[in-house]
C-alpha cells in the first residue's frame, strides 16, 4: 500500500485510545513530537499548572522567527506580563530581548515548524540557563504586505524542557489575519490561560492524537 492511501486510511479511524498507537506514525509524519518527548512535556505541563501562581516566569517580546534580522516587538513583553498577571501568573518579569537563536525558514507544515522551533528554544535554554522557573516565548508570522497569519506560544522550564508549544492560525482566529502584534499576543495568552486549566493528556495527548 502506498504511503498516502495508508495515511488517509489511518486518519479516518476513530480516535479511540486503542487506535491512538495506530495513528502515531501519522502524527509523527506531520511533525508531532515522539511519545517519549510527550511524556516529558505532560510532566512539565503539570508542574507549570501547579506552580504558575508562585513561579518566577520570564516573558520574552514577540518576534518574527522567519525574519532574517529576527525582528522583535519589544513592547509586547510588558503587555504579556500584564496579561499573564491578570490570569494569575503573579511573578512574571519582562525580558529585554527575545532568545538568541537564528531565524528558521518557514515550512509548509506549521506543526512541524513549531516543533522545530521548540527544540531550538530547548537547546538554547540549556545553554543560556535564564534565571527563572519558566520561560514564555511568543512568535508571530507576518505577511510581507502586513497582517499576522500565525501566532506561536511556547512555555519552557529553565532547564530547557518544553511544557507547552502550540500554533494558531486563521482557523483559530475566525479571520484571515490579526492586525497588530499586541492583539496576537493577547490571543495566544488567552488560549494559554484556557489550556492550563485542561488535563496534561488533553494538551499533549498520547501518541500526539487528540
Amino acid at each position: 500500500m502506498k504511503l498516502r492511501p495508508l495515511l488517509l486510511t489511518l486518519l479516518v479511524l476513530p480516535g479511540t485510545q486503542g487506535c491512538k498507537p495506530m495513528l502515531y506514525p501519522v502524527a509523527r509524519a506531520f511533525g508531532g513530537p515522539s511519545e517519549s518527548e510527550l511524556k516529558l512535556r505532560r510532566a512539565a505541563f503539570d508542574r507549570l499548572k501547579a506552580a504558575r501562581a508562585t513561579a518566577k516566569v520570564l516573558v520574552y517580546p514577540a518576534l518574527r522567527p522567519a525574519h532574517p534580522e529576527r525582528e522583535a516587538y519589544l513592547a509586547t513583553a510588558g503587555l504579556a506580563v500584564e496579561l499573564l498577571q491578570g490570569y494569575g501568573w503573579a511573578h512574571c518579569q519582562a525580558a529585554s530581548a527575545p532568545p538568541t537563536i537564528p531565524a528558521t525558514p518557514l515550512m509548509r507544515n506549521q506543526l512541524s515548524y513549531v516543533q522545530t522551533r521548540a527544540r531550538a528554544y530547548s537547546e538554547w535554554a540549556k545553554t543560556a540557563r535564564p534565571e527563572a522557573d519558566f520561560l514564555v516565548i511568543l512568535e508571530v508570522l507576518v505577511r510581507p504586505e502586513g497582517g499576522i497569519v500565525g501566532v506561536h506560544c511556547y512555555v519552557l522550564e529553565a532547564s530547557g524542557q518544553v511544557a507547552y508549544a502550540r500554533q494558531f492560525n486563521s482557523h483559530h482566529f475566525g479571520a484571515s489575519s490579526i492586525d497588530l502584534p499586541a492583539n496576537a499576543v493577547g490571543f495566544a495568552l488567552r488560549e494559554l490561560s484556557w489550556d492550563v486549566q485542561r488535563p496534561a493528556d488533553q494538551v499533549h495527548p498520547p501518541y500526539g492524537v487528540g
